[in-house]
């Protein structure tokens, strides 16, 4: 990513984020603990049997303690590797959100260092209560908006915005003035939808006078 000059910009909120995380690794323990324990009584309360699964016979240990290692192990892994995900979706070194003179830049949901030149977007709204409002962004060209996103991250948001290419700029994933970043990235979309709907001969006149 290149250095970027940002005119405005907006921290990550890191207290939701550690919130988030600490209840992931909570999870996990909740999973994990009874997983570890039970493999204290697993000789003696498990037995050999033939399972079927998936129109195939299998020999298996059933009993308590086989299911509760076998789901607790489960989910314990799927929440540390959740927790991972959470932990370094998003590039921390850099802001959640910015302004510069050339675009926006995007480092938060589904979106990782991502920039977004003035030319693909479509529309920015001011919404919600005057005291704590969010920014509604529509894009024009989703694809050039993921393109050069980690492959997980490109997946979840082409999912997202193949529909509607709108994200939201809120309170809970953004610390810094949406008001004040709205009113740039509003001052500086307006001459390029204007100028973008005019014909060659238009801009050619406007050059020249």
């Amino acid at each position: 990513m290149k250095n970027l000059n940002f005119i405005e910009s907006a921290a990550h909120n890191r207290e939701r984020q550690n919130k988030s995380l600490r209840n992931i690794m909570v999870l996990t323990l909740i999973c994990a603990i009874p997983a570890a324990i039970s493999r204290l009584f697993f000789w003696d309360h498990t037995r050999e049997a033939m399972v079927r699964v998936k129109g195939m016979w299998v020999q298996t240990e059933v009993g308590w303690p086989a299911s509760v290692f076998g789901y607790g192990s489960f989910f314990a892994i799927a929440f540390a590797l959740f927790y991972i995900y959470i932990r370094f979706k998003h590039d921390l070194k850099q802001p959640s959100f910015g302004v510069t003179a050339d675009g926006i830049f995007i480092n938060q949901q589904m979106l990782r260092n991502a920039f977004v030149p003035w030319s693909n977007i479509q529309k920015a709204e001011l919404l919600g209560p005057p005291e704590s409002p969010f920014m509604r962004l529509t894009f024009k060209d989703y694809n050039a908006l993921i393109k050069g996103q980690p492959f997980m991250l490109k997946s979840i948001a082409k999912a997202n915005f193949k529909s509607i290419p709108v994200l939201s700029i809120t309170k809970s994933e953004t610390i810094g003035n949406i008001r004040k970043m709205y009113d740039i990235i509003h001052d500086k979309i307006i001459p390029v939808l204007h100028y973008g709907n005019m014909g060659p001969d238009v801009l050619d006149d406007i050059a020249f006078k």
